[in-house]
């Protein structure tokens, strides 16, 4: 599994990503001074607990954990990338698990172009893991996993910024001065089109 990881985190630099970090592997010594392998294992220790689909339920374990994240360019979640080991009932290994979530939207707010970078290059990267056996399940919002679409990943970036940019400028216009809201959708450099209902070009 760490040949795999290993393969995998070499590929990662090989994409337009803005940063990574060195593969993070419990060598049997200290953790990582800048505690980037505790981190990993407190996120390990979230997505351990049993899901109700598993028959019979697996349990993970979080000190099994090892992996590397990822920063795709300004705008984004970071995303992690890794394995646990995952244990039946009765202390068995049975496979090694690994789930993270990364939201790409507000790439947007720095452009079309960086969006499609950023979010593409994730892409990239589940497919490489796909080649080297690795099972892959991706939910993508934008259906750009499923198409291979950047008009569309564009088109359903563009829907969710109008609607949170709507909902976001009504919750500050309900709070006042008093209260400052904070939130990503103010740095979009057209917040008010979209506020107003209109896409990014500022059509209706």
């Amino acid at each position: 599994m760490i040949a795999i990881l290993a393969d995998l985190h070499a590929f990662a630099q090989t994409l337009p990503l803005a940063s990574w970090t060195p593969l993070l592997i419990d060598h049997g010594g200290p953790l990582d001074s800048d505690t980037r392998l505790e981190a990993l294992r407190g996120w390990a220790s979230i997505i351990a607990v049993p899901f109700g689909d598993d028959d019979p339920p697996l349990v993970g374990d979080p000190h099994s954990a090892q992996g590397f994240n990822v920063q795709p360019g300004r705008g984004c979640e970071t995303a992690t990338f890794g394995f646990m080991r995952r244990h039946d009932a009765a202390g068995a290994p049975v496979d090694w698990y690994w789930q993270c979530s990364c939201k790409t939207q507000y790439a947007s707010t720095v452009s079309d172009a960086h969006l499609i970078a950023c979010h593409t290059a994730l892409v990239q990267l589940l497919d490489h893991a796909i080649t080297l056996g690795i099972e892959v399940d991706v939910y993508d919002e934008t259906h750009y996993w499923e198409s291979r679409d950047s008009r569309r990943l564009i088109a359903e970036v563009h829907a969710m910024n109008r609607l949170v940019a709507r909902v976001a400028g009504q919750l500050s216009d309900a709070m006042g001065e008093a209260q400052q809201v904070r939130a990503p959708i103010f740095e979009h450099p057209r917040f008010e089109r979209l506020e107003m209902g209109e896409d990014d070009a500022g059509a209706p």
